[in-house]
C-alpha cells in the first residue's frame, strides 16, 4: 500500500513517516498531598514525513499537492500499516535537485478532531472522615456502583479519610 491522502497517491512511499500523539494536563496542588495531574484534552495526531520524487513527473507532483493544502478541507490519510484517519493537510515543502532529478518534500498533516469523542473529564472527591461510599455517594450525588467500579474497592467501607475518590 502506498501513501495516500484523498485522491493523491504517492508514486513511491516517502522515506519517513512521523507521527505525534499528545495530551494537555493541568496540574493542581492538594493541600497535605502530591499534586494531581489531570488530563484535559486529547491533542490531534500529527503526521510528518518527507521523501522524493524521482523523473520529470516530480514537479507536476508537487503542484497538484500544493494545490491541494489550499484547499482547506480534511480528507482520508491512508498510511501503509496504519488505520487511516481524517486530516488536514498543513503543511508541505519541496526543493529540486537538478543533479538527481529529483524533488525532495517534506509534509504535515493534523487530524480533524470534529469527530472524535473528547476525553472525559474525570471528577473526584477526597473522604471525610468516617465516610464510606455510601456517604460519598450521596454527598456528590453520584451512584454508589460506579464509585465502587472506578475505584476498585471490595466493600463500599474500604475508604480512610483522605483517600481520592473518583465518582464519574
Amino acid at each position: 500500500m502506498k501513501l495516500k491522502y484523498k485522491d493523491f497517491e504517492f508514486t513511491v512511499n516517502p522515506d519517513s513517516i512521523e507521527f505525534t500523539s499528545s495530551t494537555n494536563c493541568k496540574s493542581k496542588s492538594v493541600f497535605g498531598s502530591n499534586s494531581v495531574c489531570e488530563n484535559i484534552s486529547v491533542n490531534p495526531v500529527v503526521v510528518t514525513g518527507g521523501g522524493a520524487f524521482y523523473g520529470d513527473k516530480g514537479a507536476e507532483h508537487c503542484a497538484v499537492l500544493q494545490n491541494m493544502l489550499k484547499s482547506h478541507q480534511s480528507g482520508w490519510l491512508f498510511i501503509p500499516s496504519f488505520p487511516p484517519i481524517k486530516a488536514f493537510f498543513t503543511e508541505f515543502k519541496f526543493s529540486k535537485s537538478s543533479r538527481k532529478n529529483a524533488v525532495s518534500y517534506t509534509f504535515k498533516f493534523t487530524e480533524d478532531c470534529d469527530d472524535r469523542n473528547p476525553v472525559k473529564k474525570i471528577t473526584y472527591t477526597f473522604a471525610l472522615k468516617n465516610e464510606n461510599a455510601f456517604e460519598i455517594a450521596n454527598r456528590c450525588n453520584a451512584c454508589v456502583d460506579d464509585i465502587m467500579r472506578l475505584n476498585d474497592l471490595k466493600s463500599p467501607f474500604d475508604i480512610a479519610e483522605g483517600d481520592k475518590v473518583v465518582f464519574g
